[in-house]
């Protein structure tokens, strides 16, 4: 018994080498298989940035090529200036019934509705099947009021830019415009108004799409600087 012990002995330290040496290895191996996924997405948020880029680059030409059709009035009797379609200038506050849109400073879309003797707090917009309603503005002089019979009301949102992206998709001569307040009236879009109010929706849309592009580009870089950081230690 005195000569099997230490056999035994050695055998177990044996053994245990054994196991350390290949914990070791696993240990190893994760830490390769850790660096590599790090390298790998290292090299799709670049791959990420590269058409972050090109989309940044497109969006820009968009946005250089609709300009010249727009032009910026600043009123010292309005609140603030705004952009709007230089068709619509000569046209706008309008004075009949019917759609407009401008663009704030803030770069929101705007959705102007008049309608003429009578009154309304919110619009519905059909066309192609489909029908977006505005949220609904009461009568406060200030975003929806009365002059000389014509109610207008101004909208923006979530809710009117779903009716200006409705409007930029359908044909200018298939859309309909529910007036909704104690009554509901329904009329055809003018065409011409249709064509206002898609041209200003699709600029403020590529500029929005500009600002957010704008934004993701430093993110990325910085997911990139931390996963780089961490294989270097």
């Amino acid at each position: 018994m005195k000569k099997i012990l230490p056999i035994l002995l050695a055998l177990a330290a044996v053994a245990a080498g054994c196991t350390g040496r290949q914990e070791r290895s696993r240990n190893a191996d994760k830490y390769d298989e850790w660096k590599a996924s790090l390298a790998d997405s290292v090299a799709s948020l670049q791959q990420t940035v590269k058409l972050t880029e090109d989309s940044l680059a497109t969006a820009y030409s968009t946005v250089d090529s609709m300009l010249s059709l727009f032009t910026f009035v600043d009123n010292p009797r309005e609140v603030e200036g705004y952009t709007i379609l230089k068709a619509a200038r000569d046209h706008y506050p309008l004075t009949r019934t019917g759609l407009t849109a401008r663009i704030a400073k803030s770069e929101a879309f705007e959705l102007i509705a008049a309608l003429s003797g009578g009154s309304f707090t919110s619009i519905a917009v059909s066309a192609g099947g489909k029908t977006v309603e505005s949220a609904t503005v009461g009568h406060d002089q200030g975003l929806n009021y009365r002059s000389g019979g014509l109610n207008t009301v101004l909208f923006t949102g979530a809710k009117a830019d779903s009716i200006g992206r409705l409007v930029a998709a359908s044909a200018p001569d298939a859309i309909t415009v529910s007036y909704i307040g104690s009554t509901r009236r329904t009329i055809k879009m003018q065409p011409a108004d249709a064509r206002i109010v898609a041209l200003t929706w699709k600029l403020a849309e590529a500029r929005a799409e500009v600002s957010r592009l704008e934004r993701t580009l430093p993110l990325l870089s910085r997911k990139i600087d931390l996963l780089r950081s961490k294989t270097e230690k």
